[in-house]
């Protein structure tokens, strides 16, 4: 079967029910405090500006500070990829029920698409949702290709914690290298979509190598026609799409709720 049309489905937390919950789980073990999802967020990007300071110096204090950094970031990591496996493995992460009717409704409704995925999430729930369905759909294909640009949980080391980037002085070239191939595949590939699907992706300020991703693609494309936001809070997401988008304005932006797909806001 020949497909003439690629849509490119980015997910993000918004997509998967209790995303927060094994993150969250992990810091209320570690302190009193009411923890919530920004306040994780804030605790990694002050980890990575550490390792950022640490590296830049080359006196025997910074030398020490960074591998002593460096050791709790990795004990963290694995106690993530630790957690959200358990929480993914007793149903606890799962992906919400629109999924699927997105996926029906602005892929497998017309014959000629084919779709991918990029999750910016740690777990694999979405991807395994989506081998499921592909597999129930075509029969000549297997498995829905899926990039995790934040990493995953099958390879703790190389998760990437909020504001971290492709390069970073702290990292070895190797490991640099790894990052910026797995980005540049993802430009890549949103470059050949037609369609791109923003669902229950924030835009994260935090993220800024997705906005620069995003906005490569979106001002230098030949092939986007439309960009669709799914997500409760569209009129923010819409307004950095624009920013994302500018000067550009020939791009279709529609929005919609997850709870009605059919009805364009």
């Amino acid at each position: 079967m020949e497909f003439k049309n690629k849509v490119a489905i980015i997910t993000g937390a918004g997509a998967v029910e209790n995303a927060w919950s094994p993150i969250l789980t992990i810091f209320r073990s570690m302190s009193p405090l009411q923890v919530d999802a920004d306040a994780a967020n804030c605790f990694f990007a002050r980890c990575i500006y550490l390792l950022r300071t640490y590296s830049k110096y080359p006196d025997e204090k910074s030398e020490k500070n960074l591998k002593t950094e460096l050791g709790t970031i990795k004990t963290l990591k694995e106690l993530i990829c630790e957690f959200i496996s358990r929480d993914q493995k007793q149903g606890i992460l799962r992906v919400r029920k629109d999924f699927k009717r997105i996926l029906y409704r602005f892929v497998f409704s017309d014959p000629e698409n084919l779709f991918g995925l990029i999750s910016t999430n740690w777990d694999t729930t979405v991807d395994k949702e989506a081998d499921d369905i592909v597999k129930n759909h075509f029969v000549d294909i297997d498995n829905a290709k899926c990039f995790h640009i934040h990493g995953s949980i099958e390879c703790p080391d190389r998760l990437y914690l909020p504001s971290e980037t492709s390069h970073e002085n702290y990292r070895t070239d190797e490991e640099n290298k790894i990052y910026a191939y797995n980005h540049f595949a993802t430009l890549k590939f949103l470059q050949q979509a037609d369609r791109i699907i923003l669902y229950g992706l924030s835009l994260d300020p935090l993220d800024a190598e997705l906005s620069q991703i995003l906005n490569s693609t979106f001002t230098t494309s030949r092939n986007l026609q439309e960009i669709i936001i799914i997500n409760p809070d569209y009129k923010r997401i819409r307004n950095r799409v624009l920013l994302l988008l500018y000067p550009k304005n020939h791009i279709k932006i529609k929005c919609f709720l997850p709870e009605n797909l059919e009805n364009e806001i």
